[in-house]
């Protein structure tokens, strides 16, 4: 039998320019070392605690409870900044044992019915989302690795005359993660797809006014894509999840646990798309990937899924990954199983203008997208009956913005 039409969804990713050097190394920290260092700091400047978080990694996932305990016992803007920032970056890793339940897994019919139950959530209750807009809040985080730079006149080949008459060499200094700015956009969900204004997204076309990480597909596709994949391929059982944020919102004990189930998607199988501009144009990929689904046991219900992709060459070294949450969000008076928040990251290899890649380790350039979907209204048409005396007066209503 075979399989059914599936929407792709896209997880975008620009190229960078120029040649880097690595960047000085972090130092890793547990959730733990973390938690003791902002204890220790309790009562100093937001300027004096970020500082002591600016060169740190950790090294375990955290917990959306627990980023908005610390983020209201620091709540300045660069504190807010950087531990956002920490945390989006471990958004891929495993949460450490203090977070996880202890409790033993389903057995292989429970697991297999659980599953199910998802599988019928996504292909109903999916399909069933109505028409809404909601608002896109992006906070965007990149470093700036040091690189070498040439200037020259009108050359689009100045990477390859380095050191000539008129040229000349510099050496840009290390810029660690940091914000780079945060942007309000509309996005629609009409008729099964994702819009920006009245616009389908359209990933064929690199625009070079555009921020260089874009993801969408998040409202749904990502589901359907990614768990048809997931059942071609493999998926097995990981952990329970303690107070997982998404089923306190979605009306059950915040104390249940959610049930995580890991998968692997081979290249052949796999119908997710990575787009790696090259010019103008942009190659869409179909990569191998792999990543988490997180599960209310009781209603199939997915609360966050996350998707890490495994490029072939040439694009072995360039990582995207992106990491989706669900909540109940009324939309028109009915609770709807939308995204609240996601996490895009991207670490790309910074070239050196036309002549590419230049010889000797392949640094690379890290992004991150930190993304709120709020205000969610339903999309409704409006009309108006007219008559004589009104005729001409009234004007269309306005697209929701």
């Amino acid at each position: 039998m075979g399989r059914c039409a599936v929407r792709k969804t896209v997880f975008f990713l620009l190229l960078t320019a120029g040649f880097a050097q690595p960047m000085l190394a972090a130092k890793p920290v547990s959730i733990s070392q973390l938690e003791q260092l902002l204890s220790d700091a309790h009562g100093q400047s937001d300027g004096n605690v970020a500082k002591k978080l600016y060169d740190l990694e950790l090294t375990e996932r955290v917990s959306s409870v627990r980023l908005a305990r610390w983020q209201v016992q620091f709540p300045g803007r660069r504190c807010h900044e950087v531990l956002t920032e920490l945390a989006d970056a471990a958004a891929f890793l495993d949460l450490p044992a203090e977070d996880m339940a202890a409790d033993p897994p389903p057995d292989k019919d429970a697991q297999k019915a659980l599953l199910a139950r998802t599988n019928q959530y996504v292909n109903t209750t999916i399909n069933r989302l109505p028409n809404f807009y909601a608002t896109r809040r992006t906070e965007r985080f990149e470093d700036s690795p040091s690189h070498q730079t040439v200037e020259a006149p009108n050359s689009a080949f100045a990477s390859s005359q380095a050191g000539r008459s008129g040229f000349s060499n510099g050496q840009s200094a290390d810029v660690p993660m940091h914000s780079v700015g945060i942007s309000n956009v509309s996005v629609t969900y009409r008729d099964g797809y994702e819009l920006e204004g009245s616009k389908k997204l359209d990933f064929k076309v690199a625009d070079p006014n555009q921020p260089a990480l874009e993801t969408a597909g998040e409202f749904g596709p990502i589901l359907l894509v990614v768990l048809d994949d997931a059942m071609h391929g493999q998926i097995t059982w990981s952990h329970w999840e303690q107070s997982p944020v998404g089923i306190a919102r979605s009306g059950h004990d915040a104390h249940d646990p959610a049930a995580v189930f890991r998968y692997i998607v081979p290249q052949e199988e796999s119908h997710y798309v990575v787009g790696i501009p090259h010019g103008k144009l942009i190659d869409q990929v179909h990569p191998a990937y792999h990543g988490e689904i997180a599960i209310n046991p009781d209603s199939g219900e997915i609360l966050r899924i996350t998707v890490d992709s495994d490029l072939a060459p040439p694009n072995q070294v360039v990582k995207s990954s992106i990491a989706v949450e669900y909540g109940s969000i009324s939309i028109g008076g009915t609770n709807y199983i939308c995204p609240v928040k996601s996490v895009a990251l991207s670490k790309t290899p910074v070239t050196s203008g036309q002549n590419g890649i230049r010889p000797g380790p392949i640094p690379l350039q890290t992004e991150l997208n930190d993304v709120a979907f709020i205000d969610y209204h339903v999309f409704r048409s409006e009309a108006r009956i007219l008559t004589g005396d009104n005729t001409g007066n009234d004007q269309p209503p306005d697209p929701p913005k």
